[in-house]
């Protein structure tokens, strides 16, 4: 397959590392087990090399349905000031904090401030709204037993992907309870409705860009199980009512199938009142997060990320 040359070069090395440890496979023909065990092997590939944070501790924090593993990222200085509760992303059907570890500690890092992150129960064994109550689950411990590990009042809440959209379901779900709000969102190439019509996903999602709108399609039908016939709102937040949100930036790739959903979002966001900022990143496509060590315009785009939401805990 031809290398489209509109994605910038290193994020394609990248992959060529990926597809050295697992040949090219179709998760939608395995067994689910079997096909979260390869997509998070690829994933782990690009974790070596972890950058030093002064503390990272995991533990258990109690869910609906039992024990969820969190794990909370302490960088030099973090002491009394605010954190990120971040989502991680995978279609609501793969990874966890360890796929994700490098990015989180590149997060902590940056910004100066702890870094909370939880797994949570994944599709399709679990439906809507098991992620999404385990989510409520880790962000209800951090205000509750955040101040016992020193971490400050102020919090915000970020996620990637799938991740993203649970990240916004709790923002909802606590702004609708009058309940705490973050102090902002960072939302991170996030999927926020099940449209494999829009243009993003016709011109990036056929393959030669990496997330397809095929699977797109799958990890949506996956997720919502029998709610998929009319989705609702917290499930595909591109339906609910976005007024009284906190700030919000939204940052997605150029080349990515879903860059149409934060752009549809944003719209939505400012339409309804809310302070949103959208920032596309040119030549990068989805799951470029997980490529801090290998690209450089990743690692951009975490320390943007870490200082914006900074400069909002202060």
């Amino acid at each position: 397959m031809n290398q489209p040359a509109d994605i910038d070069p290193e994020i394609l090395v990248a992959r060529g590392l990926q597809a050295g440890v697992l040949p090219p496979f179709d998760i939608t023909k395995l067994e689910p087990s079997e096909g979260r065990r390869r997509l998070n092997q690829v994933a782990a590939v690009l974790n070596d090399g972890l950058p030093e944070v002064e503390k990272v501790e995991t533990f258990f924090i109690e869910g609906q349905a039992g024990k969820l593993r969190a794990r909370l990222y302490r960088p030099a200085g973090s002491e009394g000031r605010g954190a990120i509760y971040y989502v991680h992303g995978g279609g609501w059907f793969a990874c966890d904090v360890d796929t994700h570890d490098r990015m989180l500690r590149v997060l902590a890092a940056e910004s100066g401030l702890a870094v909370f992150a939880i797994d949570y129960r994944l599709s399709p064994e679990h439906v809507f709204p098991a992620a999404l109550d385990d989510c409520l689950a880790g962000w209800n411990w951090l205000l509750e037993h955040g101040p016992g590990h020193g971490i400050g009042e102020k919090i915000v809440i970020s996620g990637d992907s799938a991740g993203a959209n649970l990240a916004l379901g709790v923002v909802l779900t606590e702004r609708d309870a009058g309940r705490n709000l973050p102090v902002g969102a960072a939302l991170l190439y996030g999927c926020y409705a099940p449209n494999m019509n829009s243009a993003s996903s016709v011109r990036y999602g056929q393959g030669p860009y990496g997330l397809t709108a095929a699977r797109m399609d799958w990890y949506w039908t996956g997720y919502l199980g029998p709610h998929g016939e009319a989705p609702p709102a917290l499930a595909a937040p591109l339906r609910a009512e976005l007024r009284g949100l906190p700030r919000c930036y939204l940052g997605t790739g150029e080349c990515d199938v879903l860059a149409d959903d934060s752009r549809l979002m944003a719209e939505r966001m400012q339409a309804a009142g809310v302070d949103v900022t959208l920032e596309v990143w040119p030549g990068l496509t989805h799951g470029v997060l997980q490529m801090t060590r290998d690209v450089r315009a990743a690692r951009e785009v975490v320390a943007g990320v870490a200082k914006r939401v900074a400069g909002w805990v202060g």
